[in-house]
């Protein structure tokens, strides 16, 4: 079982290097943490470009950087368009406004 801090330390550190890396195609961040590993879901909206993908390489080294060395952080990039739903049961850590269909 994953302690609430750890949840408390991955969240604050996924929020932090969201910092200046937020596109507007970017919908949702949403992560799980599993003992040693945190994944971290990245959903857009329409075509994910190359910046998208490079900002997705920042966040995920910034959050390594947090973390001691036998710590694991796996991005996932999903295409998700709106308005489709995004069903993830992990932890958000950010969520865009969108309007109401």
């Amino acid at each position: 079982m994953v302690s609430g801090q750890r949840v408390v330390e991955a969240r604050l550190s996924i929020q932090r290097a969201l910092l200046g890396e937020v596109s507007p195609h970017l919908r949702a961040v949403v992560l799980s943490v599993d003992c040693k590993k945190i994944d971290v879901h990245f959903y857009f909206d329409g075509d994910v470009s190359e910046e998208d993908e490079e900002s997705v390489s920042c966040i995920e080294t910034e959050i390594l950087a947090d973390f001691e060395p036998d710590f694991s952080i796996c991005a996932e990039v999903i295409r998700l368009d709106y308005p489709l739903p995004i069903s993830d049961d992990g932890f958000w850590v950010y969520q865009r406004k969108e309007r109401a269909s």
